[in-house]
This record gives C-alpha cells, structure tokens and sequence, in this order.
C-alpha cells in the first residue's frame, strides 16, 4: 500500500491549474478548506466535490492517481466514521448489545469524513500542481509582510519545501526496507491488521536512522554550497500574476462566499 502513496508528489503536466501562480493555489486551498469548517449539512458537500473535480480535471491528474492518493487514508477515515458514530448520542437508529448507533452520530460521522476527504484532495491538488520550489517560493513571498513583526518567514518556506520535498524519498525509503526485510523472510500481507502493525514498527528505527543521515547530508551539502539566510535573496524565476491568475482569484473568492453562505443558511 505504502508503494501507492502519491500524497506530496509532483505530477508533472502542462495544464491551467500548473500554469497559475502558487501565490494563487495557495489561496485558494487556505479559503476553500477554511470554507468547509461552515458547513454543517452534508448536502453542502456535493458541490464542494463538484467544484474540487472540476479542478482535478483541469489540472489533467487521472482518477486512478487520485484514487491512490485516498487509499491511504482508508483506515483512518474508517476508525474515524466507526468512532463518531458509536461515541454521539442521540436517537437510536439500531442497537446491537452494548453498542448504539444514533442518527446524530451517523450525521456528524459522515460530516467529518466528508470534510477530512475534501481537505485532503484539496491540499493532494495542491501538490499535484506545485513543485516544492514554487511552494517555498509563493509561501515566501506571499507571507513577506510578516517580516516586519520579526517573523522567519524565509526559513518557515525552506522548512516546508523540505518537507514536501522529502516525502517520496522518505515514501521510496520505507519501500527499500521492506524488500530487504521480505527477502529475509518477512510476511507483511499475512495476519490480522494488529499483526500486520507489529510488522510495520521495526520499520521505524531504519527510516529514522536514514532520516537523520539524510538530513546531516543535506545541511553539509547547503553549508558547502554557500547558504545563508541573511540578506534579502533573488530568484531566478519571479512571481508575476496574469490575468489568469486574477480570473481564478474571482473564481475562488466566489466560491468561498457561496459555500460559506450555503453553510450558514442550510
């Protein structure tokens, strides 16, 4: 499964979505997920996924890549469906012993795996379109104005292109132990889930140890090349919206207040 992850991952095309400033995609997932903290009704939903495919069809990422990205995340969206619905009390809709699903239960449980699903194919479109560089870049220049409190707006976008831009290693890494830990004989398919987690765990002291190891190369590897953070930095490609940039900053802004007056109304 860990060999199906795409969360994080650059996918590469030459599309409308690709083409617009990251300033731009970053704002609008920033608003559409703070959007979708005002929904209540889950019918509200459906043209929050309708809006989000609309995007994923013209960013040109298939359904199959997407459908990789969420598989990921089964589990947890199980536990969490499986959890809001026994822990809410309310009207009973059936009761089997000591467990009682309610109506009130089953609403919240599926408002809240619907709202985690939207977050994330949002935050996966994100991704999908724009490349750490670009990200660090956009959170830089478009969080600048925080410098003038002190804060370390340069270093806080270095931090998250790391971060981006390590996930597939560390994603590759996790699959490179467990081939070598299969070929000694270990059965990661086999067993109940709790088996199957036991199994995973003794993955964690390897990736850490190479974590450390990668992150020790990658601070002599800066330090050699020169970095510093002092001074103000140019770039090679500057920010620069067009007019598409400000047709999709309607398109957003537009859809924010629908939602969240679809949200407060319903």
């Amino acid at each position: 499964m860990l060999r199906d992850i795409t969360i994080g991952k650059y996918y590469n095309r030459t599309s409308v979505i690709h083409l617009l400033d990251c300033r731009t995609k970053l704002a609008g997932t920033l608003l559409y997920i703070i959007a979708l903290f005002f929904v209540e009704d889950p019918a509200v939903y459906i043209p929050c996924l309708a809006y989000l495919l609309l995007l994923y069809r013209l960013a040109a990422v298939p359904w199959s890549y997407i459908l990789k990205g969420l598989r990921g995340f089964a589990l947890l969206l199980l536990f969490t469906f499986v959890f809001q619905s026994l822990i809410t009390d309310g009207t009973p809709l059936f009761s089997m012993g000591i467990v009682t699903v309610s109506r009130e239960g089953l609403l919240k449980a599926v408002r809240l795996v619907s709202r985690i699903i939207l977050m994330v194919l949002m935050a996966s479109l994100l991704a999908y379109t724009t490349t750490p560089t670009q990200m660090a870049a956009g959170l830089e220049k478009g969080l600048g104005f925080l410098e003038k409190v002190k804060v370390p707006v340069h270093e806080m976008a270095m931090m998250v292109s790391i971060a981006f831009r390590f996930i597939p290693v560390f994603i590759e890494e996790v699959n490179i132990i467990m081939d070598a830990q299969a070929s000694r004989g270990v059965d990661f398919h086999s067993g109940n889930v709790f088996k199957r987690m036991g199994k995973v765990m003794p993955l964690v002291v390897p990736l850490f140890v190479s974590a450390i190891r990668r992150s020790a190369d990658l601070a002599m590897a800066m330090e050699a090349r020169g970095y510093t953070d002092a001074g103000s930095r140019t770039r090679y490609r500057e920010l620069v919206y067009t007019s598409k940039d400000r047709i999709a900053y309607l398109v957003i802004l537009l859809m924010t207040v629908v939602v969240i007056a679809a949200g407060l109304l319903i």
